[in-house]
Order: C-alpha cells, then sequence, then structure tokens
C-alpha cells in the first residue's frame, strides 16, 4: 500500500475514533460539560492531537452532524426506490425517518434535539436539515401536483409530516414509547404516521366501470284494428 494512502486511513481511523468518543459523551455528559481533554482521555490520546484534526469542539459536533444526514439521507432515498405511487412514497421516507432515529438514537439526538452546532446554523442557514427537507418537500411537490394529497402548499404539508415523525422520534429515543408493549412499538409509530398520510390523501377516481342502469322499458304501441 503506497504511503500516503495508508497515512490517510490512518488519519480517517483516528477521526472515527474521535467523534464515536465525542458522540458518547455529548449525549452522557451533554456537549456544554464536554472538553477536549475529556475526548482525548477516552480514546487514550492526548488534547493537543485531537486538534491536529479537528479546530474545536464544535468542528467535532459538526462532523457528527454531517455523518448523521449523509446516513439519513442514504437511508430516504434508498426507501424511496420501487414506490408505486407519492402516497406510498411518503409512508417509505416516514418508515425510513422513524427506524434511523430509532437504530442511531445518540445521533438523533445531536442532530435534532440536544446541541445546534454553529457551523450548521451559520447566517440561519442548515444546509443538511435543507437538504433532507428539500427531498420531502419534492416528494410532496410531486404529490400536490398528480392530485393525490390535499392542500396546495408544499412547505406547510413537508413540515406537517416532518413534524408529526420528529415528534415520534423524540418521544421513542427518550423512552417515552414504554406506554406501548415493546413488541408494538415499532408497529404503533409505523401505523400512526401511515394514518396521517392517510388523513392528507385525496380519494382517487375509481378506474372500473360503473355498469349502466338497463334504460326503462318503452311502452309497447297498441295495434290498430277493428272495434269488436
Amino acid at each position: 500500500m503506497p504511503m500516503t494512502d495508508r497515512r490517510d486511513r490512518e488519519r480517517a481511523e483516528m477521526r472515527d475514533r474521535i467523534t464515536a468518543a465525542a458522540r458518547r459523551l455529548f449525549v452522557e455528559e451533554g456537549y456544554a460539560r464536554t472538553t477536549i481533554r475529556a475526548i482525548a482521555d477516552a480514546i487514550e490520546y492526548t488534547p493537543g492531537a485531537i486538534y491536529a484534526y479537528f479546530k474545536d469542539k464544535d468542528a467535532i459536533l459538526y462532523a457528527l452532524h454531517q455523518q448523521g444526514f449523509e446516513e439519513l439521507g442514504r437511508r430516504m432515498a434508498q426507501a424511496a426506490v420501487g414506490a408505486a405511487d407519492p402516497i406510498d412514497e411518503l409512508r417509505r421516507l416516514g418508515a425510513a425517518y422513524l427506524r434511523f432515529a430509532s437504530d442511531e438514537p445518540e445521533l438523533y439526538d445531536l442532530m435534532f434535539i440536544a446541541q445546534s452546532t454553529s457551523r450548521a446554523m451559520q447566517e440561519d442557514v442548515w444546509p443538511e436539515g435543507g437538504r433532507t427537507f428539500g427531498f420531502l418537500r419534492s416528494v410532496v411537490a410531486r404529490a400536490i401536483d398528480g392530485g393525490w394529497v390535499v392542500g396546495d402548499d408544499a412547505d406547510a404539508v413537508s413540515f406537517l409530516l416532518w413534524s408529526a415523525c420528529h415528534g415520534m422520534a423524540s418521544l421513542h429515543i427518550r423512552n417515552r414509547c414504554v406506554v406501548f408493549d415493546e413488541a408494538v412499538r415499532d408497529q404503533v409509530e409505523d401505523k400512526a404516521f401511515d394514518q396521517l398520510v392517510a388523513c392528507i390523501t385525496k380519494p382517487r377516481p375509481s378506474t372500473a366501470r360503473r355498469r349502466r342502469p338497463a334504460p326503462a322499458a318503452r311502452p309497447r304501441p297498441r295495434r290498430s284494428g277493428p272495434e269488436l
């Protein structure tokens, strides 16, 4: 293996170790209470060495932020493949979003709940969140244009679906869904989102031919003839 490739691989592995340790500490101890020294101690490294990979603590949080949205975007894109129609696609996206939060609760917490990163929110712009929301909005816009959903505002409908998913995901990862048996929690979440989608779905006209009623029988003309 060329020396340059090996160095790049070693740097990537070290970055992964740093972000993995920081991810755990940010959630367990809180972002404000976690220090670079604590992250360094967790991987048995020196604080000075951490700065060779990240400028500061916020840069580590932003790296986690980017990782999370890359994975969420990949899952959503994969879920959309093969959808029968825009409504089916919306249901698939909702399920993918909820599964991501369930599979990666710490990462979801850092992305949406616990702490915003200054790099992600510079000048009131959120590029990572914007791309994910834009993907959802594009599906909603197609659904509106095709007459699949109620409403004519793609932003409003998209925000309704996103906020519902986020609420369910937040309740799940904060262990508030214990009101349901563990065996059915995922199914309840999926069904709840499907129900929301059903509420905004327009009835589709039936393509089946309606049977025409049989024409009323015409009165038969009386035959003329001699009167008896």
